[in-house]
């Protein structure tokens, strides 16, 4: 379903999209009925409208680089901007990746500014601008969050492609990939099992979501130069 389109790049929400807004309103219902499902699908909102930014970042400073842009994809656990070919500079590639926590980070710098400029007794909840506290208060951590946890070495993340962009200086590209796929194994395991452990099955799909994608971009690119997988069978056996 097409959404929007922003210079020439189309924002598109994936079918299974409407899983995560079903799921935060069923959780809002059960922790607070009513309240709690609105409550909640705002949150969602505007940390989809956050994702979207970052997500713009990316793409028009892959346009700006020359490199044209197919579209913007939303789907249940995040957003993915697909370009038409991917960059095999490392220097491209950093600026690229680089672009979307950035925007992030703004976001949570223009929060923060905004927080410490705020009259003092204007957060009281008595207030009507109550809401707009809380509202920024939301903006800096969900931000914070959302630019930290995407700097995380787990390939196709964009910290993973920060990674191979720096392999790369010193690797063939397709090398560089298989390095930063393979990183990114342990810190998507890793998640994984602090996600069982903590019962955050939400933060398990999604390193797990993450791992899959990892994988068929390396097979795709593997397929593409034809070269050897990472693993051959007989060695998964030894």
């Amino acid at each position: 379903m097409k959404l929007l389109r922003f210079r020439g790049i189309t924002l598109e929400l994936h079918p299974t999209f409407y899983l995560l807004p079903l799921f935060v309103a069923w959780e809002g219902w059960h922790d607070g009925h009513w309240h709690g499902v609105v409550e909640n699908l705002w949150a969602i909102v505007l940390v989809y409208i956050c994702l979207v930014l970052h997500e713009f970042g990316h793409a028009l400073t892959a346009q700006r680089l020359g490199l044209p842009v197919k579209h913007i994809l939303l789907l249940p656990i995040g957003g993915m901007a697909l370009l038409q070919n991917m960059p095999r500079k490392p220097r491209t590639e950093l600026l690229i990746t680089a672009a979307g926590p950035a925007v992030n980070f703004a976001i949570a710098g223009i929060a923060l500014v905004l927080l410490r400029g705020w009259p003092p007794g204007m957060d009281d909840v008595d207030q009507p601008t109550f809401h707009v506290v809380g509202v920024l208060k939301f903006l800096l951590l969900a931000n914070l969050w959302l630019g930290c946890f995407n700097l995380l070495p787990a390939y196709p993340m964009d910290g993973g492609r920060v990674l191979r962009a720096l392999l790369a200086y010193k690797l063939d590209y397709l090398e560089a990939t298989r390095w930063a796929v393979i990183i990114g194994y342990f810190v998507a395991g890793s998640g994984i099992v602090i996600g069982l452990l903590t019962g955050t099955y939400t933060l398990v799909v999604l390193f797990l979501f993450i791992l899959y994608v990892g994988n068929w971009e390396y097979r795709h690119l593997r397929r593409e130069m034809e070269i050897p997988p990472i693993l051959e069978p007989r060695d998964l056996g030894r």
